[in-house]
């Protein structure tokens, strides 16, 4: 067996482009461990409209990081990077590739370029925060708190608790050196761009299936546990339009049709995204042209 140390492949995509499957095609035959880089696949009570991959494909070859946190958690960046961190390293120490797959660039760009350190916030700053949002109001506390790119709530209620405890506005830190979590790591990443009108079929027939399959009873389920609709989880995308189909304000065809859209419009978000924030990237329009490359690759070690 060839020798995978410090090599971790990153096998990206849009929603619906076929990027897991063609991780465990891969895998299997690569000795690989295929790894969650897929923000909203870390829950495990939405699993058909997350797009968790199959009991099936996870018998094939082994996956983590998937369907392991609760309804009620939050997961950060940095602690998805801190748990991703430890199991490339168990797997580099098995002799196995590590396989990082999914569509959240922002979990991928920082596992690749590192990250910028910012001091720990105690308890006490987080509820500090949480009062000022609620004494200020949206438009003040933003007035007092954001820039530019900060337009939503959680970002301003982080940019707050960085600002009162360090003194320092948050890009002051961001604009520090970042820490590269794998300084010595080749990262080979492949991103599975499939033609546009293409990708926009697979969700839809994708999104049908997920009705056709559960999807609306996973809802359902998730709804009489009286969750709070603020929860990460509920941005799964489906989430919405099905919820507001159970309450009866809009009709099953209304819910998949506007469901499908979103899926579309995320969908062409993620290809904006991918094609301008990585340095060293490989397009592949085909999944048969992406694995031949990364075969190529891993005969080179």
């Amino acid at each position: 067996m060839a020798s995978f140390n410090q090599k971790i492949i990153i096998i990206s995509g849009a929603t619906a482009s076929g990027k897991s499957q063609l991780a465990v095609d891969f895998a299997k035959d690569n000795h690989g461990v295929i790894i969650n880089g897929d923000s909203l696949q870390q829950y495990q009570d939405l699993p058909i409209l997350s797009a968790l991959p199959s009991q099936d494909m996870q018998d094939i070859v082994e996956h983590k990081l998937y369907g392991y946190l609760n309804f009620n958690e939050k997961s950060s960046v940095g602690q998805w990077l801190e748990r991703a961190k430890k199991i490339i390293e168990d797997i580099w120490l098995s002799n196995r590739l590590p396989i990082v797959v999914g569509g959240t660039g922002l979990y991928l760009s920082k596992l690749v370029d590192g990250i910028n350190f910012i001091p720990e916030i105690s308890v006490p700053i987080k509820i500090k925060a949480q009062e000022q949002f609620l004494e200020l109001g949206f438009e003040q506390f933003k007035k007092k708190y954001g820039n530019d790119k900060i337009i939503d709530k959680q970002r301003l209620l982080r940019a707050c608790e960085v600002f009162l405890q360090t003194q320092q506005p948050i890009d002051f830190w961001q604009k520090q050196p970042k820490q590269k979590l794998f300084p010595d790591a080749e990262f080979i990443h492949i991103n599975l761009a499939l033609a546009r009108e293409t990708i926009y079929q697979n969700c839809n027939l994708r999104f049908a299936q997920m009705l056709k399959t559960g999807a609306i009873a996973e809802v359902e389920n998730l709804l009489k546990k009286n969750i709070d609709l603020t929860l990460p989880i509920t941005k799964t995308l489906g989430f919405v339009e099905i919820e507001k189909f159970l309450k009866q304000q809009i009709s099953f065809t209304t819910m998949q049709e506007l469901a499908q859209q979103k899926t579309r419009n995320y969908a062409k978000r993620q290809l904006t995204w991918f094609r301008h924030q990585f340095s060293e990237i490989n397009f592949f329009a085909q999944k048969k042209l992406a694995y031949d490359f990364l075969e190529q690759k891993i005969k080179k070690f």
